[in-house]
């Protein structure tokens, strides 16, 4: 009888392990995610974006959203500076970054602009749209760029890809070169 109750209890048991479900394991959110489709003047997300997704975010003074256009002031201190130019990521590796981030992230932004170091580089996003579409086969057009799947599926596939950009001196030159830079007042 003994045997009998154990065998029962063990099939019990080995039934029960083997219909119970795994716990759900969740994926990991990129700090992007949530702020995909931010409005250039959402400026609590514009706020997220800059400091969270943006390379130098913890070297950010302010930023403008004046006219629509993006514009990212960095600490014109000397030890934000040595930031940006003691570490292995160089300011314009930060702006090819940021710059191309921002487009995907806060689509409906006429411009981007960032402040280092007394000099302003801006760019109009048409002409950054032009170039990341040369880029990119499958970036998301117009108002694509406010769906959620589309940007995540594109940010997912070409995140790393904008890195290597923007890690690429050659590819810095060409890109800073549709800048206008000039020094800030």
């Amino acid at each position: 009888m003994k045997k009998i109750i154990a065998s029962f209890l063990f099939c019990l048991v080995l039934i029960t392990g083997c219909t119970a479900q795994a716990p759900e394991v969740k994926e990991e959110q990129a700090t992007w995610e949530p702020l995909i489709g931010t409005y250039v003047g959402d400026a609590m997300n514009v706020g997220k974006i800059a400091n969270t997704v943006f390379l130098h975010g913890d070297t950010i003074d302010h930023f403008d959203l004046r006219g629509e256009v993006l514009r990212v002031i960095y600490k014109n201190d000397d030890e934000a500076l040595s930031k940006w130019f003691s570490s292995s990521i160089s300011k314009d590796k930060a702006i090819v970054y940021n710059t191309m981030m921002g487009a995907v992230l806060v689509p409906n932004a006429k411009g981007f602009g960032f402040e280092v170091d007394g000099d302003l580089y801006e760019i109009s996003s048409d002409v950054l749209i032009d170039e990341m579409e040369n880029l990119f086969s499958t970036l998301p057009k117009g108002n694509e760029l406010f769906d959620e799947g589309k940007v995540k599926a594109f940010l997912q596939k070409h995140e790393e890809t904008i890195q290597q950009y923007a890690v690429d001196s050659n590819y810095q030159k060409t890109f800073l070169a549709k800048f206008s830079i000039s020094k800030s007042s």
